[in-house]
């Protein structure tokens, strides 16, 4: 495994000092996992320095010392040491790795695909829906500001929003014999009963 400092040595400047601190923003890890990957010996070449105001003192690393720590092999990794979020951020693809960033990321594509489609245009499109002032759940999306697949991406998420969206599909019904049937379906209802009986939410 390359060592994780390969990936940023661009960005290192061999003249500047660095502490942990400096080191955990450039690798994008917390303090506390940068400071114990330096006790760790990944960051060879470092020096002491007395913290200022203090009696305690602390490493620094020369940007040169950095650069030259990156062309190294790295300490084999512990995985019980560390968590799976610093070892990924290490380069780490192991099974237990690589599920944490499949879980990791898709909290943070839901989180953001619920943020752009927030409460406010939720209920605007119920509001729309109920009303029957669209013909379909589509063209409420747009007047909401939003698209088919935000609604049904989050009623399919969100049990509470899916049912109040079968509710309020009821009165996108038009009514006659085909009512909740593939031909409902097929002559253009998108009431509730004949969305049901052409596909189901979720």
């Amino acid at each position: 495994m390359d060592h994780p400092l390969a990936r940023v040595v661009d960005r290192i400047d061999p003249d500047a000092r660095y502490r942990v601190a400096d080191l955990a923003e450039l690798l994008g890890l917390a303090r506390s996992s940068t400071q114990t990957l330096a006790i760790s010996g990944w960051f060879p070449g470092s020096e002491w320095e007395r913290v200022p105001d203090a009696a305690g003192r602390r490493r620094v690393w020369t940007g040169a010392a950095l650069i030259a720590a990156a062309d190294t092999d790295p300490p084999a990794l512990d995985h019980d040491r560390y968590a799976p979020s610093t070892l990924w951020r290490l380069g780490c693809g192991c099974d237990d790795c690589l599920a944490w960033h499949n879980r990791d990321s898709l909290t943070r594509r839901r989180a953001a695909a619920d943020a752009a489609f927030p409460e406010q245009r939720r209920r605007q499109v119920l509001e729309l829906v109920a009303a029957g002032d669209v013909a379909n759940i589509p063209e409420a999306a747009v007047q909401a500001g939003v698209t088919a697949g935000q609604v049904y991406g989050y009623a399919r998420r969100d049990d509470d929003f899916r049912a109040a969206l079968e509710e309020a599909a009821v009165a996108l019904c038009v009514g006659g014999d085909g009512c909740g049937t593939h031909r409902g379906w097929r002559l253009g209802c998108r009431g509730t009963a004949c969305r049901r009986a052409h596909r189901p939410i979720g």
